[in-house]
């Protein structure tokens, strides 16, 4: 019979609770007396919080995806979808302030193969994990350099990569970015900057953690859970049912919020926003929520690309979440289309044509950002403007 695995939860670095497997698939967290509540999902008056299939959504959602899986899965030597697996070896420290130990302290073996890339041997270095489909790498910075962060100590950047069929990815967020910026004016967008990663031979995007306070040698972990997460939503066997819910599930999640009415008048804007740069995949893992002084409230914006342009290389231009059961194309979204989303958010009308109205008085900041210098190739530069242009156009002229 396969041993049963057991971790120790944290929540900024003090002890929380155990996460143990149980029955055929399933596991169970349970908190230690005394612990504070840890998640929204894991309400502190249940003590235990049983899984029947698989990890909790809550800690699954800290699992990555996509890119960074393939290499932990490999360098780990663990089953697909063992999300248990991949917590155990890299889940230290995650995105937030939940952290994941081996109960006998002793974390899997990883099995670094000696002509590893240096990208390959800063993951296995770091023993850290991300969420998130792209590329990315846990950094610091010494000096004027950006170094990989290593095990234990602060780790208060992200590194975001391209991929080898999408080599203008860290252009197009940087692009995406300063756009949101003259869309969203007094909003708060992630910081970011271009630059290199030491031993890491291709440029990228140096994002810096908000879930995260850093002064000099020191660092705070920040609670941070993304609606995934807020909401307990598991990610499916294709880790697609982060797009698999309404606008409504947007609502549910802001619930959580201490000031669920303005936080959802902030999101619609920023769906607002999106649509108009193509930022079709802004799926449920895509908002969060984050600690502040005055409890949670609505993170900073993040992932931000215009992903739209890519549809001639066969990715999806389908948009956001579903709306009455159907995920509909980027083309298809009118100004009719976002003011029933608004309704799902339970806006007033007076905020809906509110938030509309804040969006155009930044049309000239917009178009000023727009011809700018970005960085983009000429063709590129071109359908970004053109998705930009198209849409604008159909929701105000």
């Amino acid at each position: 019979m396969e041993t049963l695995r057991t971790a120790i939860v944290t929540y900024k670095g003090e002890r929380a609770g155990t996460l143990a497997e149980h029955g055929a698939s399933g596991s169970m967290f349970t908190y230690d007396d005394g612990a504070p509540e840890i998640a929204c999902a894991l309400p502190r008056a249940v003590g235990q919080h049983v899984s029947e299939v698989g990890v909790h959504p809550f800690f699954s959602n800290l699992a990555p995806e996509g890119w960074l899986r393939a290499r932990q899965e490999a360098i780990a030597d663990t089953e697909e979808e063992d999300d248990f697996g991949l917590l155990l070896a890299f889940g230290g420290d995650c995105i937030g302030a939940v952290g994941i130990e081996p109960a006998d302290g002793i974390r899997p073996q990883i099995d670094l193969h000696s002509s590893a890339d240096p990208t390959t041997r800063a993951i296995a270095h770091n023993r850290r994990t991300i969420s998130g489909v792209q590329a990315k790498l846990l950094c610091i910075k010494s000096g004027r350099s950006f170094v990989p962060a290593a095990t234990g100590g602060p780790a208060p950047y992200i590194a975001k990569f391209a991929r080898e069929d999408l080599p203008d990815l860290v252009g197009n967020e940087a692009a995406a970015l300063a756009l949101a910026k003259h869309l969203l004016p007094g909003d708060t967008i992630n910081r970011a900057q271009r630059g290199l990663v030491k031993n890491i031979d291709q440029p990228g995007l140096i994002v810096e953690r908000f879930d995260r306070v850093y002064d000099g040698p020191s660092e705070t972990k920040l609670r941070c859970e993304d609606f995934s997460q807020v909401l307990g939503v598991p990610l499916g066997r294709d880790r697609r049912n982060k797009y698999n819910v309404d606008y409504e599930a947007l609502y549910d999640a802001l619930q959580y919020s201490e000031n669920p009415t303005l936080d959802a008048f902030t999101l619609f804007k920023r769906l607002i926003a999106f649509l108009i740069i193509g930022n079709t995949d802004c799926h449920l893992k895509n908002w969060s929520l984050l600690e502040t002084g005055a409890g949670l409230r609505l993170s900073p914006i993040y992932d931000v690309l215009n992903t739209y342009i890519y549809g001639g290389q066969g990715y999806s231009t389908v948009f956001g979440l579903q709306l009455n059961g159907r995920r509909l194309q980027w083309q298809a979204y009118t100004k009719d289309v976002l003011i029933e989303i608004g309704k799902s958010l339970r806006l007033t009308g007076s905020a809906i044509n509110l938030a509309f109205a804040d969006i155009k008085k930044r049309k000239k900041q917009l178009h000023a950002g727009l011809n700018g210098k970005l960085p983009l190739s000429e063709d590129r530069l071109y359908q970004f403007r053109a998705t930009v242009e198209e849409k604008w156009s159909q929701l105000y002229d």
